[in-house]
């Protein structure tokens, strides 16, 4: 039983919430960054480089939803760089958004869990559904073990 709390206490703190972003075009770019899904990254701090500039393009804040949206002046690479404060210090994400000559966005840096997350979903189910069989037939063998000492 140890064991198994120790095992939960670890996947609870490996889930630790950082910075997620999501990058959409319409009229504008659009950055939504959340903690969690339902957290938004309220007032957190935008900076966006041109290509591998030094000096920010523009500095800005994300809205009380988590949300930025801004027009690049022109198509290329932006880099931005995502601040976010929360009670127990600030999380910092970096990524690169690419845009096409049409202002519309070619492509952006996903996070690495985010592509996997239905892969990883499927495997954390089918070890969840190992583990309770494996449960259930241990404590009938256990029964069973116990009537034939009897």
């Amino acid at each position: 039983m140890k064991f198994i709390l120790l095992i939960f206490l670890c996947v609870i703190f490996g889930f630790a919430h950082g910075v997620s972003y999501t990058v959409n075009d319409g009229k504008a770019i659009i950055i939504s960054a959340n903690f969690t899904q339902n957290t938004p990254v309220a007032y957190g701090k935008i900076d966006i480089y041109e290509g591998d500039s030094a000096i920010a393009l523009l500095h800005g804040q994300t809205d009380s939803y988590g949300k930025f949206a801004f027009l690049p002046p022109k198509s290329g690479i932006y880099r931005i760089e995502l601040t976010a404060f929360s009670d127990h210090g600030e999380h910092k994400s970096e990524f690169s958004v690419t845009v096409n000559d049409d202002f519309s966005v070619e492509k952006y840096d996903e996070l690495a869990y985010v592509k996997y997350q239905g892969v990883l979903s499927v495997i954390g189910v089918l070890f969840g559904i190992f583990g309770i069989l494996v449960l259930v037939k241990h404590r009938k063998f256990k029964k069973l073990d116990k009537v034939n000492i009897s």
